[in-house]
C-alpha cells in the first residue's frame, strides 16, 4: 500500500509541476498582468506543495522518523533520517512557507517571488519526488 500511496503522490507532483511549467510566461510583467494563467499557475504550484508535503509526512511516518509538530518539521525528520540532504529539506521547509502565503495571503502575494520560484526553485520539488520514488522504488 505505501508504494502506492508514494507513486501517486510522486505523480502528482510531477503533474503538477508541469503544469507549472506549461503556464509559465517569459517575463514577470507578462506573470503580473495575465490574470488567469497566473490564478491557475498558483494553484497548480500550491497543489505540487501540497503533494511534497503529504509525500513527505508519509514517509515519515512510514519509517519510524519521528513525530513532527508541522510540516515544515516533517522535512528536519527527513533530514535527520537521512533521506534528504539539510540544503534540500531546508529548501522545502521554504516551499512549505510559499505555500502557506499563496493560501492565506493572496492579497498580498509577491507575484515577482512566485515567478522567481517558479521559474528557479521547481527543481527542488522534482528533486524531493525523486529521492521519494527511489525510496521506495516506484
Amino acid at each position: 500500500m505505501t508504494q502506492v500511496v508514494v507513486a501517486r503522490k510522486v505523480a502528482e507532483v510531477r503533474n503538477r509541476i508541469a503544469r507549472v511549467r506549461e503556464l509559465l510566461p517569459r517575463t514577470a510583467e507578462e506573470f503580473r498582468t495575465q490574470r488567469t494563467a497566473t490564478e491557475a499557475l498558483l494553484l497548480n504550484l500550491y497543489l505540487a506543495v501540497q503533494a511534497s508535503c503529504d509525500l513527505a509526512l508519509h514517509v515519515v511516518a512510514d519509517r519510524g522518523l519521528g513525530v513532527p509538530s508541522d510540516v515544515r518539521g516533517a522535512f528536519e525528520c527527513l533530514v535527520s533520517g537521512g533521506i534528504v540532504d539539510p540544503v534540500l529539506g531546508q529548501r522545502m521547509a521554504g516551499a512549505v512557507g510559499l505555500s502557506n502565503r499563496i493560501a492565506h495571503q493572496y492579497g498580498t502575494l509577491d507575484l515577482n517571488l512566485v515567478f522567481r520560484v517558479a521559474h528557479e526553485d521547481l527543481g527542488d520539488l522534482e528533486a524531493f519526488a525523486a529521492i521519494a520514488a527511489d525510496a521506495y522504488q516506484v
